[in-house]
């Protein structure tokens, strides 16, 4: 998954969300559900707006009230456009193609395409493939899945700009920071508050997340994080999936699970290694622990990206993992305090923005509640075409009017030269006379 594109991923996770959808709607909690009056009582839908759309079946069934979607990751090409947000692929990078908002050339050309690619593959796949579930389970009456897709209420992002760029948003789209990120710590196994406290020259902390297991990486790859981890003085605490890790070097030490959050939060942790997932991106943030990212999939090159261009971190891509490239990318990041004053800043102004994310998310929530659904917020954009959209009409129709006033104006010289060829003529004909 490392090295396959963001139009091959999302090819490969099509079925995926497609078979998901339909096993849900098919299973017994959902056909029992449907069975009761459920055509009224509620005032309001959360739905996570990701290829999901065949469940619009489901919210016309429990009488159409306003929807609210709702995206883990930041927002991509399909979800701003089904709420009319702006999207520029010159400056704004689509999720998942893992470039920041300073492209190059080439960068914004893959960009562009991405992006447009991304909006046909909704408009050509997912929107007739949830169509036609929507129509098998909930029959003919609710409206068309495109129709549903243009009617959200609120788009809530699961990203906020101060991990994510700076851009353009309508009022019906709210951003928010790590609501999962607890303020307060937790106490730490005795044991594990011992080794940390006891590391003389910090600890280095490496966890790939959920999706990606630690004990799944090739045999060749893990030795070379190996004797890597075993050539730095300070203390390695590793999430892996196993109970024995063989050739583990006595500075490293191997858990299943970790409390993360609170491991983060020790002061001796003067690293994270980590796969770039959203969620401990967000977790380091508000920690102020410098990074070095190892995406593999999804959003993580996206975020490593921004923690690369924020200058709190480095990248290192799985396929060039190796003994001599892992410990340079450690040590580049522990050895230059750059990195650490950086992440300070930027966990400065990470933390001012979650003091209020939840209480706007909450606002917002209730507002339309409050204004049944809040109408007034939908984006003219929404009624225009594509070519409207993009005043390729306006440009057509200026194109024509020069295009005929060029035309008039050479209309016009050409009736001017040949009134005046007349008048010239007899001259030169009377010349060639009186020369003979």
């Amino acid at each position: 998954m490392a090295d396959v594109n963001p139009i091959r991923m999302m090819k490969m996770m099509t079925p995926t969300l497609l078979s998901v959808t339909e096993k849900q709607l098919a299973s017994k909690p959902i056909q029992d559900f449907l069975k009761y009056n459920v055509s009224d009582g509620f005032d309001l839908i959360f739905l996570e707006w990701f290829g999901y759309e065949a469940y619009y079946g489901l919210i016309h069934a429990v009488g159409s009230p306003p929807i609210v979607g709702i995206v883990s990751l930041g927002g991509s090409a399909i979800q701003y456009n089904a709420i009319g947000n702006p999207n520029n692929p010159a400056i704004n990078p689509e999720v998942l193609a893992g470039y920041s908002d300073r492209m190059t050339f080439w960068q914004r050309l893959d960009n562009a395409y991405t992006n447009m690619w991304m909006t046909w593959h909704w408009e050509r796949v997912m929107f007739p493939e949830n169509e036609k579930m929507l129509r098998k389970y909930f029959g003919p009456t609710p409206p068309p899945v495109r129709d549903t897709a243009r009617n959200l209420s609120l788009l809530i992002l699961c990203n906020h700009w101060s991990t994510d760029y700076p851009r353009a948003l309508l009022p019906n789209v709210v951003q928010l920071t790590g609501l999962h990120v607890r303020e307060e710590t937790r106490p730490l196994p005795a044991d594990l508050q011992a080794w940390l406290d006891g590391a003389e020259h910090g600890v280095v902390y490496f966890s790939l997340g959920s999706n990606v297991m630690s004990k799944d990486l090739p045999p060749e790859k893990l030795q070379a994080i190996l004797r890597a981890l075993a050539r730095l003085p300070q203390r390695v605490l590793w999430k892996f999936e196993n109970d024995e890790l063989p050739g583990r070097p006595p500075n490293v030490r191997v858990a299943k699970w970790l409390p993360q959050q609170d491991i983060l939060a020790h002061p001796n942790v003067r690293l994270f290694i980590t796969q770039g997932g959203l969620q401990s991106f967000q977790e380091t943030a508000y920690h102020g622990v410098p990074v070095l990212v190892i995406p593999f999939m999804g959003d993580q090159k996206y975020n490593a990206a921004k923690m690369v261009s924020s200058g709190i971190g480095v990248q290192l891509e799985f396929k060039d993992l190796n003994e001599e490239t892992m410990f340079a990318s450690i040590t580049k990041v522990l050895n230059d305090p750059g990195y650490a004053e950086r992440m300070r800043r930027f966990s400065g102004v990470y933390r001012e923005h979650k003091a209020r994310s939840l209480e706007t998310a909450l606002w917002w929530v209730e507002y339309v509640l409050r204004h049944e659904g809040a109408p007034h917020l939908r984006a003219a954009s929404l009624r225009l075409a594509w070519y409207e959209l993009l005043l390729l009409d306006v440009a057509a129709a200026v194109a024509l009017a020069a295009l005929a006033a060029l035309l008039l104006a050479a209309f016009a010289l050409r009736r001017l030269w040949r009134a005046l060829r007349p008048s010239t003529a007899p001259a030169h004909h009377a010349r060639l006379r009186k020369d003979q």
